[in-house]
């Protein structure tokens, strides 16, 4: 088969590793500037340009990693050029690129998640851009000074993601991400990871797009018996909504009050939990993909590796805010280390830093401790100035 990756970050490089371990792969493309070694980059002005291009290449199936192109549509515009494409179309974007329609719709199916707020009378609270803010348009707010600043900044950074903001009540507790794949009749879910949004365990530290992550995560049986019961009810509103899209989706978790809570929906799989979840599973990614084209995705029976699978995110001094691009990067080979270009360019041959999150590294261990160990004294090793990795990973 025919593959294109649509995207260029440590995820994407993450599905490309996955896509070349198959034994089903012919060849592999990219629709971006990325520099994976594993694929031919395609370069495109439009998507409906990129879809001839499908076509003349005999491309089986897209698969779609950020959140930009599939909340501009283009699963719609694959699908009428009968291109077998993952990702949802513009309509089912809107649970990730509005808060705001996702909330009315878990409410209209009792999926439970946080009172919006009316008006602050009790600190900490949470405020939310209901818009596409690239996983910063979420604070936590402790005083009435700090949530007019906040809100402020909010319309200043994200003038289109934050034309609407609210706020909701602070849920506090273990939060875990659960990754779908929905294919039109049939839902698979794979194993819950944990990542770490916050730059470091400062209260204070600003949110990210994630600093680190592991896979799975152990739940108690009350814990279990809830996320199940959550599974039926999302598995039901996408169906009693005919859903008619072929695409993951990602429920961001948090347990409080003895009971699952949804925190926020993305419409595509998470970075860095997809590094560590498809280092995890031990089934051919391909062959689940092509299983959910044909809708046959209740015939896969997820194999799993033992021990955990874990990574840490390698950013640019600065991130989120002012990250420092340009810094040379060099790092070791290591059998038990697996390397993911997230932000960076490639000039003669030199690797350079470009955004905010660089690398993320990924090994597999037998328990946490010894995962993160190994990817911290890793980290160590990489020659880059002005990097910066969050310490104390296994801590929300």
């Amino acid at each position: 088969m025919n593959m294109l990756v649509v995207g260029s970050g440590g995820r994407e490089h993450a599905i490309c590793k996955a896509l070349k371990r198959s034994k089903l792969l012919d060849k592999l493309y990219i629709a971006s500037s990325a520099v994976f070694e594993e694929a031919v980059d395609i370069r495109y002005s439009s998507y409906e340009e990129l879809a001839r291009k499908c076509k003349a290449l005999q491309i089986d199936i897209v698969i779609v990693g950020p959140e930009a192109p599939i909340c501009d549509g283009i699963a719609d515009i694959f699908r009428k050029n009968k291109i077998n494409i993952i990702a949802p179309t513009k309509k089912w974007s809107n649970l990730e690129s509005s808060k705001l329609v996702a909330k009315q719709l878990m409410s209209h199916y009792s999926i439970n998640n946080a009172p919006i707020i009316k008006a602050p009378t009790a600190f900490p609270l949470v405020l939310k851009a209901d818009g596409l803010c690239g996983g910063k348009g979420v604070k936590i707010i402790y005083s009435m000074d700090e949530l007019v600043n906040q809100m402020e900044k909010l319309k200043e950074d994200f003038p289109e993601g934050a034309k609407k903001i609210f706020m909701e009540e602070y849920l506090e507790g273990e939060e875990i991400s659960l990754i779908s794949l929905w294919d039109g009749k049939n839902l698979l879910h794979f194993p819950p990871a944990r990542d770490f949004k916050r730059l470091s365990l400062d209260k204070n530290s600003p949110n990210t797009g994630g600093m680190g992550s592991y896979c799975p995560v152990n739940l108690t049986e009350v814990q279990q018996d809830r996320l199940d019961l959550y599974k039926t009810k999302l598995n039901f509103m996408l169906s009693d909504e005919k859903a008619d899209f072929i695409g993951f989706i990602y429920s961001g978790l948090i347990w409080a009050k003895n009971d699952w809570y949804v925190l926020e929906y993305n419409m595509r799989p998470g970075d860095p939990e997809t590094q560590s979840i498809l280092n995890q599973i031990d089934t051919d990614f391909l062959y689940i993909l092509n299983a959910a084209i044909y809708q046959k995705l209740n015939e896969i029976k997820l194999r799993l590796n033992s021990g955990v699978s874990a990574t840490l995110v390698v950013a640019s001094e600065g991130y989120p805010e002012n990250p420092k691009d340009g810094n040379m990067i060099e790092y070791p080979q290591d059998k038990d280390i697996i390397v993911h270009y997230s932000g960076v360019e490639l000039k003669e041959g030199t690797l350079y830093s470009k955004g905010g999150r660089n690398l993320s590294i990924t090994t597999s261990a037998g328990d946490l401790d010894t995962a993160f160990n190994r990817l911290y004294s890793y980290s160590d090793k990489i020659l880059m100035d002005k990097k910066y990795v969050r310490r104390s990973l296994p801590e929300n």
